[in-house]
């Protein structure tokens, strides 16, 4: 199971990056992944080797495409969740930055291992809810010998721009489960630890992804 949500998480974030195109918000966010999603594919096929030989290049290329389109910020403050209230706003930078490198050194370093295309991504139909302000993008990752897994994407409006803040893996949000994954560690060592063990992790190239589990809070 952890190895379907890791390939779903890869395809998935790959996918998101492609809103990176959208110019506003008119744009139906389903027609702006199945136009762009080739994008981030696209870049890795083509320089997987050079990408191989200096893993740098590749954060730093899947950084420029995901960074400006994903709010980060947001989403790093809904993984702390309770721990947020009383961090300081210099542990909160500290884990936004942490948790941007764990998060984008893991899903590329398994986005090079694989070979993937956009045929591996497909959209489902947009369908626009009472709130204009938020968006869910439905898709279906395509694996050889098994079913496919459903991958949703939850964005916002930000001031004309689409940004995700969330994906939900076959019913399971990534930020959820990180909460529920982080929130021991930082109760028993703090948020200062938890922030040097994903950076350091993410150094080491030893993201672990979440795993089944899935827990409420805030």
């Amino acid at each position: 199971m952890r190895t379907n949500i890791l390939l779903a998480a890869v395809l998935s974030f790959a996918s998101l990056a492609a809103l990176a195109d959208a110019p506003a918000p008119q744009v139906p966010p389903d027609k702006v992944v199945q136009q762009t999603a080739t994008s981030m594919f696209d870049m890795v096929n083509a320089k997987k080797a050079e990408l191989q030989k200096n893993p740098q290049e590749l954060y730093d290329e899947v950084g420029k495409i995901l960074l400006p389109h994903f709010d980060f910020q947001r989403a790093s403050l809904l993984v702390l969740g309770q721990y947020a209230r009383g961090a300081s706003d210099a542990q909160k930078k500290g884990f936004q930055d942490a948790f941007y490198k764990y998060l984008v050194h893991g899903y590329s370093d398994a986005l090079l291992k694989g070979n993937y295309s956009e045929h591996n991504v497909q959209v489902e139909p947009y369908r626009a809810g009472s709130d204009a302000g938020k968006a869910t993008v439905k898709t279906k990752v395509m694996r050889e010998n098994a079913p496919p897994v459903q991958v949703d994407y939850v964005l916002i409006n930000e001031n004309g721009e689409w940004k995700a803040i969330d994906v939900v893996i076959e019913g399971i949000s990534y930020v959820l489960n990180y909460r529920n994954q982080f929130g021991p560690e930082i109760q028993k060592n703090g948020l200062d630890a938890l922030i040097k063990r994903l950076n350091d992790d993410a150094a080491r190239g030893q993201v672990e992804q979440p795993g089944k589990t899935q827990a409420s809070g805030g």
